[in-house]
């Protein structure tokens, strides 16, 4: 699996090998940000009660996007993760954690609006993942268990510069369980004592990247995706499926302050009916982050 990560990686990468050699062309465009977000806060004989804590949110997003003629090739790179600590003498909370590698190859067949695609996505996380209202030591998650590697045939639609929607009707979607524990819990919606689970089908990727105000920017990018081979009568509670489409829906609002401050606002909903839900009933998850720090931009 260690292989597998480290291929996509090299492949993301090999795009800044190739702009090394066709810099002359000016064909690439490339830049990104590396962030990290601190907050810390003390109590001494505060009445009204409080914890002393320290809150840590590293960033780093990085895109190489090649075009010539009717080509296009574009990468992208978005890795997170942060934890809060109560306690130094306990385990820290995670408050977020992402690895999300995506890749997408373009053939103009509509002057700057649609194109012919190929694209392919890799997501799975760098650290453990617990049920903390449990206790720190119930593990539901890891690297690679998940993960999720998609490729797929299409097209995508560019009307504007901030909005594409790339609808691909031949995907392929591979869920890694790399864990014994989990797979044989059947975490994920892989079949329980397998650690991977092939699916064909559909998806839908609709992105936005729009300048709402000066220095205040929004990105949305929604990821549905619906499996042509779905076989199963019952999803993770044993119940009819309510809905098979599974979706990704994550949001940001950026606000810049200068050269290095910016404030940051995340907010993400997963709907997938062949994960087991944490408590209660409901499939639907949802994260928000909001974080203040430096960050340093990337030419």
């Amino acid at each position: 699996m260690k292989k597998l990560l480290l291929t996509l990686t090299m492949f993301i990468f090999a795009s800044q090998m190739i702009f090394a050699q066709d810099a002359e062309e000016k064909n690439w465009t490339h830049g990104g940000f590396v962030g990290l977000n601190v907050s810390q806060s003390h109590f001494s004989n505060w009445t009204s009660g409080g914890q002393d804590n320290i809150n840590g949110l590293g960033t780093f997003k990085y895109s190489a996007n090649y075009l010539k003629g009717k080509s296009k090739w574009d990468n992208n790179i978005d890795f997170a993760l942060g934890y809060s600590y109560f306690d130094f003498d306990m385990k820290p909370l995670k408050t977020d954690d992402r690895i999300n590698l995506s890749s997408l190859y373009g053939y103009d067949v509509v002057k700057d609006e649609l194109y012919i695609t190929a694209n392919l996505n890799f997501q799975t996380q760098f650290a453990d993942g617990f049920d903390y209202k449990t206790d720190s030591t119930n593990k539901i998650s890891k690297f690679l268990a998940p993960a999720y590697l998609t490729v797929g045939l299409g097209a995508q639609y560019t009307p504007a510069s901030w909005f594409s929607l790339n609808l691909a009707p031949a995907s392929g979607r591979l869920t890694i369980v790399n864990d014994e524990t989990l797979s044989a819990a059947g975490a994920f919606g892989v079949t329980p004592g397998k650690m991977l689970r092939m699916e064909l089908g559909a998806q839908l990727i609709a992105n936005v990247n729009y300048e709402i105000f000066k220095n205040v920017v929004f990105s949305s990018k929604l990821v549905v995706f619906y499996d042509y081979m779905q076989t199963r009568e019952f999803n993770a509670l044993d119940k009819e499926y309510g809905c098979r489409f599974d979706f990704d829906w994550d949001n940001a609002i950026v606000m810049k302050v200068n050269n290095w401050l910016n404030c940051n606002v995340t907010a993400r909903l997963v709907y997938d009916e062949d994960i087991k839900p944490i408590e209660g009933d409901s499939f639907l998850q949802f994260k928000e982050v909001l974080s203040v720090g430096i960050s340093y931009r990337i030419p």
